[in-house]
């Protein structure tokens, strides 16, 4: 019972995660969401669309769960869909908009299932069985930290 309480919470949780980006976008300029802090090192706005990337692995990662028994779960080289994907180049009202869509949709799937349905699971090549919970838990995770990239890379972190 505890599980499925944690993992509600976490879904809602996840729920906050297009709100906060958006008072991010407000509080910052436009040109503080392109630039990048050091080489190699990635501008908030190409963290927003690593988000937005990271939403789409969600979404599929999801639906192969709830819909077959047991699928692989593919991972992805994040740097190189960044490469090609030019992600300082998208503009940052639409990416904000990709990213609140996906998390809706995704967030309206995880609101059809039950405690079965979470504990459902996937076989992921490297970290080998990942239930639906561990998915919600993950990208809280994920939300989490590159929520505080973005927002110690705009200049917005508050002090301790």
């Amino acid at each position: 019972m505890a599980d499925l309480l944690e993992c509600l919470v976490q879904i809602r949780a996840l729920g906050e995660t297009p709100a906060r980006l958006r008072r991010l976008a407000a509080d910052a300029p436009q040109e503080a969401w392109r630039r990048r802090p050091g080489p190699q090192v990635w501008a908030p706005l190409e963290v927003l669309a690593h988000l937005v990337d990271a939403e789409l692995f969600l979404a599929s990662r999801l639906r192969l769960i709830l819909s077959s028994e047991r699928p692989t779960l593919e991972g992805w080289d994040q740097n190189a869909l960044a490469a090609r994907s030019n992600y300082l180049n998208w503009p940052l009202e639409r990416t904000l908009a990709r990213f609140c869509q996906l998390r809706e949709a995704n967030l309206e799937l995880l609101a059809t299932c039950d405690a079965a349905d979470l504990a459902r699971v996937g076989v992921h090549r490297t970290r080998g069985p990942v239930t639906v919970a561990d998915l919600v838990a993950h990208a809280l995770a994920h939300d989490t930290a590159h929520g505080g990239q973005i927002r110690t890379r705009l200049g917005l972190a508050r002090p301790d």
